[in-house]
């Protein structure tokens, strides 16, 4: 079992740890039919970086689905119990069968995974939207593979191949949280292409901007908790919590859209839950968020820990600049609405402000 996890864990990770590294550079410059790959990468690891090169936004869904199946474990995993005796090397694990729906799963979470590393890579939020029709495709082909397997389940399909031939080290789980926030995440894009389908003709426009608008602050404030909330402490299950308060946050989303659905299409009266969050509050919740607790302590384990002024400053402005935009979109989708529709509506943005911020109970956990 040992064999396949690390096969399995290491082949994703890399995949994932080399769009990281390309999306860190902040360069995403066209490129001609060819592109130089660097020495040390070969094989599916060069296709991966052409990929990465040459898929640029606008991304359609052929784009995506067009993409070669890097670091695909299917064939390992199908001669994984003629080739490797597990259960002789760790008798305490006991012997795992690989069936032919652990395969095509594992293919799914290969597929999933590569069209979510170049969208996230390389996309905005329209493109995101192409991912979820993508990721809707992939998701037939798998039912058609494996029809036992229950229609609403094929997602979980995913999550539940990885944890199988996990050995449950921390690594591991930490890397299965990111996969469940991921699929989390796809969950709401595609319920937001939904809404964005059934949204009236003259909300359309609004509609879209506040989509695009939480799009890139979901961005920022990922990019923010990741680079610099993140470095503030380290022990082993601190990217396993950021994946689940994100994987939570996606969840919420969704809820607070099916809200959002019921004030706009059925004039459903919404309540405030919570107090209004005042900018005081909001400048506080950031300051916080942004100075380690404890710099003499980081500096003895891993100076590299603390997130220097400049990137704190550069994270800070980003995320107040993509917040008053997501606040602008919808105060203007309030504007839009008939009176009381429209305080609703602004009722539901102060709670969604103040769970932003931990001021309020999430709305559910879905």
């Amino acid at each position: 079992m040992k064999t396949l996890t690390v096969y399995l864990f290491l082949s994703l990770a890399v995949l994932l740890a080399s769009c990281g590294e390309n999306s860190e550079s902040g360069k995403h410059s066209k490129v001609g039919d060819t592109t130089d790959v660097p020495e040390w990468l070969t094989g599916e690891d060069s296709i991966a970086y052409i990929e990465n090169h040459t898929v640029k936004s606008p991304i359609s869904v052929a784009d995506l689905l067009g993409l070669a199946e890097v670091h695909t474990v299917e064939e390992y995993a199908l001669n994984y119990e003629n080739s490797y005796d597990a259960e002789e090397e760790y008798p305490e694990a006991g012997s795992v069968q690989v069936t032919p729906r652990d395969s095509a799963a594992m293919r799914l979470a290969n597929r999933f995974m590569r069209m979510n590393c170049i969208v996230d890579m390389n996309g905005d939020a329209n493109d995101k939207l192409q991912w979820a029709l993508a990721v809707n495709a992939v998701l037939d082909t798998f039912r058609l593979s494996v029809p036992s397997a229950p229609y609403d389940s094929a997602l979980f399909e995913i999550e539940r191949v990885v944890a199988k031939f996990s050995s449950l080290s921390q690594m591991e789980m930490n890397f299965m949280s990111f996969i469940a926030s991921s699929v989390d995440y796809y969950r709401t894009v595609e319920a937001y292409r939904q809404w964005l389908a059934e949204v009236p003709d003259e909300l359309k426009t609004l509609a879209q901007e506040e989509y695009m608008a939480w799009h890139d602050l979901n961005a920022a404030r990922f990019e923010f908790w990741r680079d610099v909330s993140y470095q503030q402490e380290w022990y082993s299950m601190k990217p396993m919590e950021i994946e689940i308060y994100y994987e939570n946050l996606s969840s919420n989303r969704r809820a607070e859209l099916e809200l959002e659905r019921g004030i706009i299409l059925e004039g459903k009266p919404y309540r405030q839950k919570g107090k209004t969050v005042t900018a005081e509050q909001w400048e506080e919740w950031i300051s916080e968020h942004s100075v380690p607790e404890d710099m003499e302590y980081l500096t003895e384990i891993n100076s590299e820990l603390i997130p220097s002024d400049s990137l704190v400053a550069d994270h800070v402005n980003t995320l107040k600049s993509t917040f008053s935009r997501w606040l602008a979109a919808r105060q203007a989708m309030a504007s839009a609405l008939p009176k009381e529709r429209g305080i609703s509506y602004d009722n539901l943005t102060a709670d969604i402000y103040s769970r932003i911020i931990g001021k309020l109970e999430p709305i559910i956990i879905l």
